[in-house]
């Protein structure tokens, strides 16, 4: 079967964090099939190698290996980048649940690597973002709506809405786009881990929970990562050239901007 690829931004380089697996890997896949250079970045050097090897054929793919929750890491990996660059797909997270009574304490965790670990990075690839360029942040519907547990995983995905504002905000005179995606339930392993543990608290099997939490669903189901990776191209592409400073909810249960 042949592949559609459009030339047009052949000479025009993404790059996406978490891009090892799941929606990362999507976004990435989803990108070179619009004809971008993608640029993978994630923790494990071994998922990259692979994922790198895996989406070659479908075009130009570099990889970085680093840990958004060390700020060394990604200083190093900034002082080492030197190219121009069209986007930045901030999309590496993780979800780690504690209530504010629980004797556990994952804040740190989470915050540095979902937020502290985002900002550090694109405000060090800032500079190289040329003319007309584009972010897209993964935030979350958690991003806009607190979920008992998750006090750590709701601040960071706020904080995520926050900064694509204010970033839209001071870049908008140069014509570089800022938007966050704020998906739902995504069928991936993270999801999937956490709905398990969560049908296990409840006591009830993960068909009869995964039911549940697809009840209140506009589309009654899981939203897929190529769904999301389709959004988070669109935002790259020329066709968004006038969408900035927006987060965007895909099949949630709020109804809202």
């Amino acid at each position: 079967m042949n592949t559609y690829v459009n030339d047009n931004n052949k000479d025009r380089l993404v790059l996406v964090s978490g891009a090892s697996r799941g929606i990362g890997k999507a976004i990435a896949k989803s990108l070179l099939h619009e004809g971008y250079s993608v640029h993978l970045c994630a923790r494990s050097n071994e998922s990259l190698v692979k994922v790198a090897e895996e989406l070659s054929v479908l075009g130009f793919v570099t990889y970085s290996s680093f840990d958004l929750y060390d700020k060394n890491q990604i200083s190093e990996f900034i002082n080492s980048w030197k190219k121009d660059l069209y986007g930045i797909v901030n999309n590496a997270g993780i979800c780690k649940t504690e209530k504010l009574l629980d004797n556990s304490d994952v804040w740190n965790e989470v915050i540095n690597t979902n937020l502290n670990g985002m900002y550090w990075l694109t405000k060090g690839l800032a500079p190289y973002l040329v003319d007309n360029g584009r972010i897209v942040n993964i935030s979350s519907q958690l991003g806009k709506e607190g979920r008992a547990g998750y006090g750590a995983y709701c601040a960071s995905k706020f904080g995520i809405i926050g900064l694509t504002k204010c970033w839209a905000k001071e870049l908008g005179n140069r014509g570089i786009t800022v938007n966050a995606v704020c998906p739902g339930w995504v069928s991936t392993e993270m999801s999937t881990n956490d709905m398990i543990r969560l049908a296990r608290e409840a006591g009830v099997e993960k068909e009869e929970y995964y039911r549940r939490i697809c009840e209140p669903l506009e589309l009654k189901r899981f939203t897929t990562p190529e769904e999301v990776a389709n959004l988070v191209a669109f935002l790259i592409s020329n066709n968004a050239s006038g969408i900035t400073g927006r987060a965007m909810l895909l099949n949630t249960i709020w109804n809202q901007e």
